[in-house]
C-alpha cells in the first residue's frame, strides 16, 4: 500500500518541482533563445535548461523545448517538451519524461496534472523506489481526485532482472487513500509463467494500522503433525486493537489464541494475551502429561503506567494451564517475560513469575509496594508454593546525622507470605544503617553499623508454629578500599589513551550469634548466621580513551577489560550457609571474573569460576564467546558447569556465506551424560529479490523432529512457519 502511494507521490512531485520552476513572474522565468535561466522562487534557486525556453503573454503558457532539464535541491526532471497553463492551471510534458528525486525515479511518455484540482494522467509509466526495490508499471495512472487513482495494465516486482523472478501483474487497480485499493484479474508469474490467478481481490491502502488477514504459515513436526497458522488483525480505534490467532495441529487439534493492546495515553499501555486447546494428544499419550488436564490455556496480560504525581505502576502476569505447556508452546508469551524471564527454558527453569509493582520515588526515599505469584513448573501442584503477596518496602535514603561525617539510612520492609500448605504468615522488618566515610590520602575508610529488628506473626494449618516471634540483631564492620591508577600513551586501534586501575576492597563483619529457632524460614533474611568474616576482592581494569573526530579535548571511554578475584573467611567455627560449606571449613570458594569486550561490541567474552581450595576443584564455572562483525558473521559458544547439576556447551552460528546464502545452526549438548538435548541448522537461499529459510530442528527428550519453511517475497511479505 505504501508503494502505491509513492506512484501517485512521484506525479505530485513532478507537478511540484513545475511549479516551483515556472510560477514565479514571466519576466523572471523565461529567457527566449537562451540555453539556461535561474528563477528565486521561496527562497529557493530553481535551475531551467533547455534548447528553447519562451513564455507567451497572450496565452499565459510556458513553453520548453528540446532537453529539458529542471533542477531543484535533490530532484531533477528530463523531458523532451513540457509546458505550464496558467489559465487552466495544467502542466504536460512529452517525450522521454524521467524524474529523478535522489534514487528514486518516474519515467513515462506522457503527464499532465491539473494542480487545483488534484487530477492528472500519466501514460506509459514506470516507476522505481529504492527503498524496498519496487519497479511498477502501469499503461495508463489516473488521478482522479484528492488520494483516488486508477492503474490500468499495471504490474508490480522487486526484481532487477529483465525476466523477473516473480511479478505481480493486474488489469486494473483502484485506489482510494484511507480505504482499499481493488484488484482485477490479477495474475501472480513466476519467470513469466502465471502460477496464480485472482479474479477480484482488495487490500487496505491506509498506511495506519488497518483491520485484515495476515499472511498465513505453514510447518510440519514429528509430535504434531502438519501445522497451519493463521491471524486475523482488527483495528479498533486509534489506541487499540485485536489479533487472532488460530493454529491447527494435525495431532492435537485447533489452539485459539489472541491479544489485545492499549493504550490509555502517553503514559499508560499495555497488553492482555491467551490461548486455549482441547489437546488429543493429552487423552492419546497420558503417560507424557501426568499433570495436565485435556483443556490447556495460557493468559498473559501487561501494563504500564506513569502517573502524573510521580508514582510509576507496573504488572505483568503469565500463566499456563500445566507444566509442560510452555514446552509444546515456547511461543505462547512471544517474548514478554520479565527481568530473569527473559528467554524462558521450559527444560531447565523451575518457576513462572507474576509481578505486579508500583514505585514512587521521593528526593531522599522511595515506596515500593510488590506483589509475586510463584507457578511452580516442576511440582504438581503450588500448595506448597510459597506467594509474596504483598512487600511493602519504605527506604530512606543516606543522610547526614551530625555534620557531613556520619549518614543514616533505612530500610523497612512488611512481607506477607501466603501457601496452601505450610508455614505462611507476616513479617515486619526494621533495618536502620550507620556508616562514617573516612578519607585518607587514597585509602577510603568506612565503619557501619546496621541494627534490625524482624518480628513474624505466623498463620499456618500447623497450629505449634502459630503466634508471633521476633528476633533482634547487629551487623558492625568496617570497609576499606582504594584505587591505584596509571594512564600510558597508546597509539592503537583509535586510542591515544590506556588506564590500567588496581582497586582492593577488604570488608570485615561481625554479627553475634542470636536465637532464630521459633522463626519461620521463608527467604535468606529468616536466618542470620553468626559471622566474624573477612572478605576480600580485587579488581583491575584496562580503560580506553578515544579522541573525538573533528572536536578538540572530546573523547570516549570503553572499559575494555574487567578482572575480579575474591574470597571470604571465616574467623570462627560456625558454618555460613551463603558462603562455607562445612563447619571445620573457614575459608569460602575462591570466586573469579574475567569480562572482556571490545570497542562496538563486536567481541565479547565472559569467564566466571568459584573454585573450592579444599576439594581442589571447581564448584561453579561458566564460559562464554560471543563475535560478530560488519558482514553479518555472527558466533556463540557457551558451557556451563555446576559440580552437583549440569555440565552442557551451547553454541549457535550464523555466516552469510556469499552475497547469495547465508547457513546457521545451533547445539545444545550435555557433557555429564554424553547426550544431545538438542541440534538445529538451516540456511536461507537469498537471490536478489526472493528468500527460502529452511530449518530442521531435532529434539532429543522427548524426540522430535521439525522442519521449517518460510518464503519471502521481498517487499510483499513471507510465507511459512516462522
Amino acid at each position: 500500500m505504501r508503494i502505491l502511494k509513492k506512484i501517485c507521490r512521484a506525479a505530485e512531485l513532478a507537478v511540484v518541482l513545475f511549479l516551483l520552476a515556472w510560477a514565479a513572474s514571466p519576466g523572471a522565468a523565461a529567457v527566449p533563445g537562451l540555453p539556461g535561466a535561474n528563477a528565486r522562487i521561496g527562497g529557493k534557486t530553481v535551475e531551467i535548461e533547455a534548447r528553447y525556453l519562451y513564455y507567451d503573454k497572450r496565452t499565459s503558457i510556458y513553453h520548453a523545448k528540446g532537453d529539458v532539464v529542471i533542477r531543484q535541491g535533490t530532484m531533477e526532471l528530463k523531458a523532451d517538451r513540457a509546458e505550464l497553463n496558467q489559465v487552466v492551471n495544467e502542466f504536460e510534458a512529452w517525450g522521454d519524461v524521467l524524474l529523478r528525486d535522489k534514487s528514486d525515479y518516474l519515467a513515462c511518455r506522457y503527464l499532465k496534472f491539473n494542480y487545483v484540482d488534484q487530477v492528472g494522467t500519466i501514460r506509459d509509466g514506470r516507476i522505481f523506489i529504492r527503498e524496498k526495490n519496487y519497479y511498477i508499471t502501469g499503461k495508463n495512472i489516473k488521478k482522479l481526485g484528492p488520494g483516488e487513482y486508477d492503474v490500468e495494465d499495471a504490474s508490480l516486482t522487486t526484481c532487477d532482472a529483465e525476466t523477473a523472478a516473480w511479478l505481480i501483474r493486474c488489469k486494473k487497480v483502484h485506489i482510494k487513500e484511507g480505504g482499499y485499493g481493488v484488484v482485477d484479474d490479477a495474475v501472480f508469474a513466476v519467470k513469466d509463467i502465471p502460477v496464480m490467478y485472482l479474479p477480484k481481490g482488495a487490500f487496505p491502502v491506509n498506511t495506519r494500522r488497518q483491520t485484515g488477514f495476515l499472511l498465513p504459515g505453514i510447518g510440519y513436526s514429528d509430535d504434531e503433525g502438519l501445522i497451519t497458522k493463521n491471524a486475523f488483525f482488527w483495528a479498533i480505534n486509534r489506541s487499540s486493537d485485536l489479533t487472532l490467532y488460530p493454529q491447527t495441529y494435525a495431532k492435537r487439534g485447533i489452539r485459539f489464541g489472541a491479544k489485545y493492546r492499549y493504550v490509555l495515553n502517553e503514559q499508560a499501555k499495555g497488553d492482555i494475551s491467551g490461548s486455549f486447546i482441547s489437546d488429543k494428544l493429552v487423552d492419546d499419550h497420558p503417560e507424557d502429561y501426568p499433570d495436565a488436564d485435556k483443556s490447556r490455556w495460557s493468559f498473559g496480560a501487561h501494563h504500564f503506567q506513569n502517573l502524573k504525581t510521580g508514582t510509576v505502576l507496573k504488572a505483568d502476569v503469565n500463566l499456563v494451564s500445566d507444566n509442560e505447556f510452555l514446552e509444546d508452546f515456547p511461543d505462547a508469551f512471544s517474548g514478554s517475560f520479565i527481568d530473569e524471564l527473559d528467554n524462558i527454558d521450559a527444560k531447565s527453569d523451575t518457576y513462572l513469575r507474576s509481578l505486579a509493582n508500583a514505585t514512587h520515588n521521593w528526593e531522599r526515599s522511595n515506596l515500593t509496594v510488590d506483589a509475586r505469584y510463584y507457578q511452580s513448573l516442576i511440582a504438581k501442584n503450588d500448595d506448597e508454593t510459597l506467594e509474596l503477596l504483598p512487600e511493602v518496602t519504605f527506604a530512606m535514603l543516606n543522610r547526614p546525622l551530625a555534620g557531613n561525617w556520619l549518614l543514616g539510612r533505612m530500610d523497612n520492609t512488611y512481607d506477607h507470605f501466603w501457601r496452601q500448605e505450610g508455614e505462611r504468615g507476616h513479617r515486619f522488618d526494621l533495618h536502620p544503617v550507620v556508616t562514617m566515610p573516612l578519607r585518607f590520602g587514597p585509602l577510603e575508610f568506612v565503619p557501619f553499623l546496621e541494627l534490625r529488628e524482624t518480628a513474624y506473626i505466623t498463620d499456618s494449618p500447623d497450629d505449634e508454629v502459630d503466634g508471633s516471634h521476633s528476633r533482634e540483631t547487629m551487623l558492625a564492620g568496617v570497609k576499606l578500599k582504594s584505587v591505584a591508577e596509571r594512564v600510558y600513551v597508546f597509539d592503537w586501534w583509535g586510542m591515544d589513551r590506556v588506564k590500567h586501575t588496581i582497586e582492593p576492597h577488604f570488608t570485615y563483619r561481625y554479627a553475634p550469634d542470636v536465637s532464630q529457632d521459633d522463626t519461620p524460614r521463608y527467604d535468606w533474611l529468616d536466618y542470620l548466621p553468626e559471622e566474624s568474616n573477612i572478605n576480600y576482592y580485587l579488581i583491575s581494569r584496562l580503560i580506553g580513551r578515544y579522541p573525538r573526530a573533528g572536536r578538540e579535548n572530546e573523547y570516549d571511554y570503553h572499559e575494555w577489560l574487567k578482572v575480579q578475584i575474591g574470597q571470604s573467611y571465616n574467623l570462627i567455627d560456625v558454618a555460613d550457609g551463603e558462603r562455607f560449606t562445612r563447619n571445620d571449613h573457614h575459608a569460602s570458594d575462591i570466586y573469579s571474573q574475567l569480562e572482556l569486550t571490545s570497542y562496538g561490541g563486536g567481541l565479547y567474552a565472559k569467564l566466571e569460576n568459584r573454585f573450592n581450595p579444599y576439594r581442589n576443584g571447581n564448584d561453579l564455572m561458566t564460559a562464554y564467546l560471543r563475535g560478530r562483525d560488519g558482514r553479518g558473521d555472527f558466533l556463540s559458544l557457551e558451557y556451563r558447569y555446576d559440580r552437583e547439576q549440569l555440565e552442557v556447551f551451547t553454541g549457535s552460528t550464523y555466516f552469510p556465506l556469499w552475497s547469495w546464502l547465508d547457513i546457521y545452526s545451533s547445539v545444545r549438548y550435555s557433557l555429564a551424560d554424553s547426550d544431545f538435548w538438542e541440534t538445529m541448522y538451516g540456511f536461507v537461499y537469498h537471490p536478489q529479490c526472493w528468500s527460502i529459510d529452511f530449518s530442521v530442528d531435532k529434539e532429543y527428550h522427548p524426540n522430535d523432529l521439525t522442519f521449517r519453511v518460510l518464503l519471502s517475497l521481498n517487499g510483499l511479505g513471507s510465507l511459512g512457519n516462522k
